[in-house]
């Protein structure tokens, strides 16, 4: 009994120290048009793909855009259960589809036996999502048609490949890079 008691105030424990931790999304512009409004939320009409720098042929996303991403609890009939929906804004929406760079901290995804898949994070490995310390908004699917190097953990790398924004596939994480080259 005396053990089960410990357990539970663990877990309680555990459980504020991981939501006091979280952090809460940084507030962006936000552009349509001419309009600039400094909450996380989206504006009506269409976002301008110009508030993006270029780099060659490819848009950089700032981290700060991919963690603004808002969240909604549906029912999912497929899998049974309510989840947490991403709903993006239309700052990044205009990005879906569109040949992206990112920079971010390597992490390796060695269980799924592919060398072609890794995981990018806007955090150090021990800030990670898979820590408790971050959302699933700063990770991102790195899928390359090659085989990737094997690199250290937390090396600071930079992809380019084509964004696709992810609703409705559980297997991929909400952000995926397709296509994906190690440039840096």
């Amino acid at each position: 009994m005396r053990s089960f008691v410990f357990l539970c105030l663990l877990f309680f424990a555990s459980a504020f120290f991981l939501i006091s931790c979280k952090q809460e999304a940084p507030s962006i512009p936000v552009v349509s048009g001419s309009q600039v409004a400094t909450d996380t939320t989206a504006i009506k009409g269409d976002a301008d793909i110009s508030i993006f720098k270029k780099n060659g042929d490819a848009y950089v996303i700032p981290w700060k855009y991919l963690m603004a991403v808002k969240f909604e609890d549906s029912y999912n009939e497929k899998l049974g259960m309510e989840v947490s929906m991403p709903v993006f804004s239309d700052t990044l929406k205009v990005l879906d589809g569109k040949l992206v760079e990112v920079e971010g901290f390597y992490i390796p995804v060695d269980e799924t036996g592919d060398d072609k898949i890794v995981i990018l994070s806007a955090f150090p490995f021990a800030q990670c999502f898979f820590c408790g310390k971050a959302g699933v908004e700063s990770i991102i699917d790195i899928l390359s048609p090659t085989k990737l190097p094997v690199l250290k953990v937390d090396t600071k790398i930079k992809f380019k490949g084509r964004l696709k924004l992810n609703r409705d596939n559980f297997d991929y994480l909400i952000y995926v890079l397709e296509e994906a080259e190690m440039i840096r």
